[in-house]
């Protein structure tokens, strides 16, 4: 069964639960759901289910971009946008992120794999959940369910930093590596091979989203944005 449907009203949005956004370059907004799969909007049309070839009930955990093509992470795995109809993939693990650097990578329930859209093969951390994917001039940081891993580009070798949790998202703020976890902190990297761990009361943490050089923190009760003074780490609307 299929998702094929058209939001009438405002109300209809409100209903759903949106769990990511993006936008294409000629200004089409793509928002993927829990449970209601892809809704798009555009200057010329209201909102509209975009959600064909995906499963019904699917939760979207994710839409990105690589290069000129729309991927959706999904609880059925990972779909390509194609004349309007999503394709799957040879991925079908729930998947929470793809990212294209040089290769594409996809972050998945059973690892971190490596591919394109024929093949897909594993790369590292076989067995374990994968959530994010940050790309820096000498290291490769994964957030998963153990912690932090990170990919030394001079060695070739893989190691781990382990926190006793998952990191779902990562970020580089003011030359520190930040992260959010499944418990809804926020880690922060000490500059001595550690992390310490911060909470900001009556804010569970979901996400960091860099734009423009400043690190934005989606949470239950709103978005910030990550700031720092003197030796204090606080969020402000």
């Amino acid at each position: 069964m299929e998702i094929n449907s058209t939001w009438q009203s405002t109300n209809d949005l409100l209903s759903l639960k949106f769990t990511t956004l993006t936008a294409s370059r000629d200004g089409v907004l793509y928002a993927g759901t829990e449970g209601h799969g892809v809704v798009q909007f555009s200057p010329l049309r209201s909102w509209e289910s975009a959600s064909e070839g995906l499963p019904a009930q699917v939760h979207v955990y994710r839409l990105d971009w690589m290069e000129t093509q729309l991927f959706a992470s999904t609880s059925h795995g990972l779909y390509h946008l194609e004349d309007e109809i999503w394709q799957q993939t040879s991925v079908t693990d729930p998947c929470y992120a793809a990212i294209g650097w040089g290769d594409r990578f996809v972050l998945t329930e059973n690892g971190l794999l490596c591919g394109n859209d024929d093949e897909w093969l594993p790369l590292a951390y076989r067995g374990k959940k994968t959530y994010d994917l940050l790309v820096t001039p000498h290291f490769i940081f994964l957030g998963y369910e153990d912690g932090v891993a990170f990919y030394d580009l001079f060695t070739g070798e893989w190691c781990s930093m382990p926190l006793h949790q998952a990191v779902t998202s990562l970020a580089i703020f003011n030359t520190m590596l930040v992260g959010t976890t499944e418990r809804g902190g926020l880690i922060v990297g000490n500059n001595n091979g550690g992390f310490n761990q911060h909470r900001f009361d009556g804010m569970f943490l979901n996400r960091l989203v860099t734009h423009r050089g400043e690190v934005y923190v989606c949470a239950n009760s709103g978005l910030y944005k990550l700031m720092r003074s003197e030796a204090t780490l606080f969020c402000t609307r």
